[in-house]
């Protein structure tokens, strides 16, 4: 048994990350970096689109091949020999890709989950991972991610938990339309009902509603967020023992995609313009832009075009310690653009935010003691605070104290 356990946190990593876009590129960097780590393959079905990325955050240690996230047969067969599996694409893929690392024995990690209604697809493989004795970390990037192990971190202060609140900020100064992530993702998000915790069951509210005043970090303050659709709520109350879990978005992205649902910009249902039928989410995708390449990006920035970028996020914890209601509070706050040129030029404010915690998740994983299929928030006290400093390290400040 001694023997096995030293076999389990192996000295060099071979990782095989699908989806080399921007957030892929970024996470391959750092992977790169990291001198426990032997080599890092990206697989991703357009390799043309993903050298536009990848050659900026180049290294000798990664490779691209091309490879069909759908394909659960190939998959399976190029990742054989490996140690990690990470899904970097879209979380349609994961339940082919939590098959495929089952099948060639190897530990896996996600950075979202395909998740409308109260659903977490990823847990349903617990048990088939504890069998093989494999860790399935999903969930793993900035929000979701570090949102959930700061919400841990806080919840082991107190003797009991009633509320937890995740609050969000993205907010872009630009001349130019400006896409960061995945527009489908965002604008998918944006249609999805959101559930609130409450009383032991998830209860369906209204999109963009229960619209709050928030301060964030200066000089964000006095900020209205809206309730969302977003995987936190879905496993918060599955492993922290509490009443109340929500969260809200703010910032000018946020405003600017309720204001596309308001104007019915979202919906499917195709309209006719003249003698053409037309879906106004369809011509949303179409006209809105891609996220930039590294190039693209180094050139809008020193255009003046986009002058800033920021994703900050604080997560409120209110509970009882020694009989006394206490409210702690954890302010993430991801390196904004300016910062990120400096650091990784190239890489946008939320490529940087998502692969840079992604990285330290995955480098995390071969020590981990739970074995199954879970979320950052089921990790020990311990595991957590040695994520916590290595979080720092790769330039992302929390920031925790007691709201009084």
């Amino acid at each position: 048994m001694e023997k096995q356990a030293k076999r389990v946190v192996c000295k060099y990593m071979k990782v095989f990350i699908i989806g080399g876009g921007a957030t892929g590129s970024v996470l391959a960097h750092f992977l790169s970096e990291a001198k426990e780590v032997e080599a890092v393959v990206v697989g991703d079905i357009n390799t043309r689109k993903a050298r536009r990325f990848l050659p900026e955050h180049g290294s000798a240690k990664i490779s691209l091949i091309s490879l069909d996230a759908s394909n659960k047969e190939k998959v399976t067969a190029a990742i054989k020999g490996f140690d990690l599996l990470v899904n970097a694409s879209l979380p349609r893929f994961n339940k082919i890709l939590l098959e495929a690392a089952l099948e060639a024995g190897i530990n896996y990690q996600d950075l979202a989950s395909d998740w409308n209604e109260t659903k977490i697809e990823q847990l349903e493989f617990n048990e088939k991972f504890k069998a093989k004795n494999l860790v399935g970390l999903i969930n793993a990037s900035a929000s979701p991610g570090v949102t959930n192990l700061v919400a841990k971190i806080l919840s082991l202060r107190l003797d009991r938990v009633d509320s937890i609140k995740i609050r969000l900020l993205e907010n872009v100064s630009s001349d130019v339309p400006f896409t960061a992530w995945s527009k489908e993702t965002a604008f998918d998000e944006a249609t999805y009902s959101p559930y609130v915790w409450e009383k032991n069951k998830f209860i369906k509210r209204d999109n963009f509603s229960e619209e709050e005043l928030f301060n964030f970090p200066e000089p964000f303050t006095n900020r209205k967020s809206y309730l969302v659709a977003q995987e936190e709520v879905g496993t918060l109350p599955l492993f922290i023992k509490t009443k109340h879990v929500d969260i809200k978005v703010a910032g000018s992205e946020g405003e600017f995609v309720y204001t596309l649902y308001k104007l019915g910009l979202l919906k499917n249902k195709l309209v006719r313009i003249g003698n053409a039928l037309i879906s106004p989410y369809e011509f949303m995708i179409k006209i809105w832009p891609d996220v930039l390449s590294p190039q693209e990006m180094k050139k809008i920035f020193s255009s003046g075009k986009l002058r800033d970028a920021h994703f900050l996020a604080a997560v409120i914890v209110s509970g009882y310690s020694d009989k006394k209601k206490k409210v702690l509070r954890g302010d993430i706050l991801f390196p904004a653009q300016s910062d990120v040129n400096k650091l990784l030029p190239g890489a946008n404010y939320i490529s940087y935010a998502a692969g840079a915690t992604a990285s330290v998740f995955a480098l995390g994983i071969p020590a981990l003691k739970q074995k199954g299929v879970y979320p950052p928030e089921a990790l020990e006290a311990s595991e957590c605070e040695t994520l916590m400093d290595r979080f720092k390290k790769a330039g992302i400040r929390i920031e925790i104290s007691e709201v009084l």
